[in-house]
């Protein structure tokens, strides 16, 4: 996240505030050369001076680190919340395990069952609206018996026999009714009971398809909750690869500070490389462990 200058320069005094207290981390340099004072004012000299943009760049990024943190965590609830729901839920299905998806194939099977039963529906009336209607409503109340059917089998309901009979008075009825239209309309005998046996076989396999996709399918809210999941998992995802890629900027950006601050140490203050690289590194470490971060 970009940070304005007055809150960087808070992190910046603060941080320079503490750096007399977290040179006690070094542990490679041996005694320090010349009081805590006089190294916090060669670092505060250092970090105000030379080293300023670097360190402007690790607070930043130590900003950010942070952020990116708690929203690694909080994307890591959510989706352990929202994958535990989906869990639940799948476990009181009765059902099977297809997608929900597969329900939209119901739309075929009852405009299936719409044209079949509006070649019977036409014998009855004259006007086409009309039979248009009727045979909607036929197909509506064909696709509800089945949707019926499938709701007593998920809630481990037996279907009576005296049901299936309906079921089958239903299909045959509607088979007679396309029988006579082909008849009214010139079709031999042969073609007409064809037909009406194909309508009829189509609309037999339309309902038990529409019955049997009920029952092997999730429902809307199971589907609902597993669109959820997978959206945390993705977004949890991202705040992983968002985490990773902010701590190695910081880390780049830390390194970059320590041997810019070696350098300095080297040329400016005349220390020997071995104090050197430890106030370089307890500079970096103090940073870095200052916020909490490792």
């Amino acid at each position: 996240m970009a940070m304005n200058y007055p809150q960087e320069s808070a992190e910046s005094a603060s941080a320079l505030r503490a750096l007399p207290e977290m040179t006690a981390l070094d542990t490679r340099g041996g005694p320090p050369a010349g009081s805590p004072r006089d190294r916090s004012n060669t670092e505060a000299g250092f970090l105000s001076g030379p080293g300023k943009s670097v360190f402007r760049q690790v607070i930043d990024l130590l900003g950010r680190w942070t952020t990116a943190l708690a929203r690694d965590a909080q994307a890591g609830e959510t989706a352990t919340r929202t994958q535990r729901a989906a869990e639940q839920r799948k476990h009181g299905h009765q059902g099977g395990n297809h997608s929900w998806l597969l329900r939209l194939l119901i739309g075929l099977g009852l405009a299936a069952e719409a044209l079949t039963a509006y070649v019977g529906m036409e014998v009855l009336v004259a006007s086409q609206s009309l039979a248009a209607g009727l045979s909607a409503l036929t197909a509506l109340v064909g696709t509800g018996m089945a949707c019926i059917l499938a709701n007593r089998r998920l809630h481990g309901l037996g279907v009576p026999v005296t049901v299936r009979i309906l079921e089958a008075a239903f299909v045959v009825v509607l088979t007679v009714l396309r029988y006579e239209s082909l008849s009214v309309q010139g079709a031999g005998y042969p073609t007409a009971a064809g037909a009406a046996a194909l309508a009829a076989l189509i609309s037999a396999l339309g309902l038990l398809g529409i019955e049997e996709i009920i029952v092997q399918t999730h429902t809307f809210a199971i589907f609902i909750s597993t669109l959820r999941a997978s959206w945390a998992h993705w977004r949890q995802t991202r705040a992983e690869a968002a985490l990773k890629t902010t701590k190695a900027a910081t880390w780049a950006a830390a390194d970059k500070l320590e041997w810019r601050y070696l350098d300095y140490l080297l040329r400016t203050e005349g220390l020997s490389l071995k104090d050197a690289e430890g106030r370089a590194a307890a500079l970096k470490t103090a940073l870095i462990r200052g916020e909490g971060l490792s």
